[in-house]
């Protein structure tokens, strides 16, 4: 299996959540690669690769209404609704929030 590179957001929050500088840098990362992170649940990964329009980062969001509340989706029973979605890698994370993994989101 091919490699990837991954950003296990859980394992990045138990680092940063006592430090809130850390955290608006977290913040600040995602969005400045067009990531809303009131969306990207923390226990998700991202994964980084290559495209043909270049290099992209794959990641879960939580649905909203259009009143932008949260809601449940029930094909996966009490869990709340989500969307795999790709954006854009503008700027590298730092390499210490990084895994390299094997296989395919």
């Amino acid at each position: 299996m091919p490699n990837r590179i991954t950003l296990d957001l859980a394992a990045l929050w138990d680092r940063i959540v006592q430090e809130p500088s850390a955290l608006r840098t977290a913040h600040r990362w995602m969005r400045l690669n067009q990531i809303d992170p009131d969306t990207v649940p923390v226990h998700s990964t991202m994964v980084f690769e290559d495209s043909a329009f270049g290099p992209i980062i794959r990641y879960d969001a939580f649905l909203t209404t259009d009143e932008g509340h949260r809601f449940i989706d029930s094909a996966y029973g009490d869990r709340p609704a989500i969307q795999r979605r790709t954006a854009l890698l503008w700027q590298e994370p730092p390499l210490e929030w990084l895994t390299i993994a094997g296989g395919e989101l």
